[in-house]
């Protein structure tokens, strides 16, 4: 499957290049500068920033390229191991991406002995420009990104509705939503001062829980078995990580909001199964599910945040 033959063209200039290119090329300058206010304001070495964000550009390239085709079975398969590494070929995993810029920030602070948790923690929030810029990109790829086609005759008028006949959700606008939501909520939170690798777990924890209902919304065809999607369990270990860090950075991983912060993944992940079977198999009400789903990714997500202002007051004391 090559890439570049549906791929849309703009001149801007004289100049000729992919439209998709360009929105993430705008997404990564806007990347590198949130890095480089936040290492200015946690008062790095100079430098960090051009390292943090050369290591973490090739790491999450990597990484993404690779987690896409372990996770796509049939694709991945088709493809020789030399095509894996082939820009215009095949897709890219979100959760990848993450995952390998993460790594680049760990390797970062090795390389410059400074708090991995800082660097980590203004990667959280720097990746996400590139993120709302590549969601927003994504309107240039033709059937790209959407949900199934849409039973709900109010959603199937609503401005986030694409298509003549078979209307469906733009739901890229509704992923860089919630990026933009979350880049907002990690400055304010950042500003305000709190302890290393806080910022980060917020991220998994937020994120994590978001992400669960916009994968499930999206129909990925290259990532998903059967009614799951694979990027959806992805966005689920997001969140159990999220919340296993704030239990351990809690310092009280045996007290009764840890538990109930433990307990509460299994059951959740048992909830959003049958959610989701009950969206793919049922003739529910497909917004009473999602807000059921909503309530559901929330109490993980809550819990985990109690623990981490549990841990900052324990901090103080």
């Amino acid at each position: 499957m090559n890439l570049t033959e549906e791929a849309v063209i703009l001149q801007v200039m004289g100049i000729r290049m992919y439209a998709f290119g360009a929105y993430v090329a705008l997404g990564a300058l806007g990347s590198l500068v949130t890095l480089c206010v936040m290492c200015r304001v946690y008062r790095m070495k100079p430098g960090t920033a051009f390292l943090t964000f050369l290591l973490s550009a090739l790491c999450g390239l990597f990484c993404s390229r690779i987690s896409f085709c372990l996770m796509n079975q049939e694709l991945g398969k088709m493809m020789p191991l030399h095509s894996w590494f082939e820009v215009s070929g095949g897709g890219w995993s979100m959760f990848g991406l993450i995952g390998g810029v993460f790594l680049g920030g760990w390797l970062s602070g090795i390389i410059s002995r400074q708090k991995r948790g800082r660097i980590i923690d203004a990667l959280s929030i720097a990746i996400l420009p590139l993120m709302i810029a590549e969601r927003i990109g994504e309107n240039r790829i033709e059937d790209f990104d959407i949900s199934r086609t849409l039973q709900n005759e109010f959603l199937a008028k609503s401005f986030l509705a694409v298509g003549e006949d078979d209307r469906c959700l733009m739901t890229y606008y509704i992923a860089a939503a919630v990026c933009l939501v979350l880049f907002a909520v990690l400055l304010i939170k950042a500003s305000r001062g709190c302890r290393a690798g806080n910022i980060a777990v917020t991220f998994l924890l937020l994120f994590g829980a978001a992400s669960i209902i916009t994968e499930s919304l999206r129909y990925d065809y290259f990532l998903s078995i059967s009614f799951v999607g694979l990027q959806q369990v992805a966005a689920a270990v997001m969140l159990a990580i999220g919340v296993a860090l704030a239990i351990y950075r809690s310092g009280r991983p045996k007290s009764v909001l840890a538990v109930a912060a433990a307990v509460s993944i299994p059951l959740m992940v048992g909830a959003v199964i049958g959610l989701e079977f009950a969206l793919d198999r049922t003739t529910w009400n497909k917004i009473l599910i999602y807000i059921a789903m909503i309530i559901t990714v929330s109490i993980p997500a809550g819990l985990g945040l109690r623990l981490l202002k549990t841990g900052e007051e324990g901090r103080r004391q």
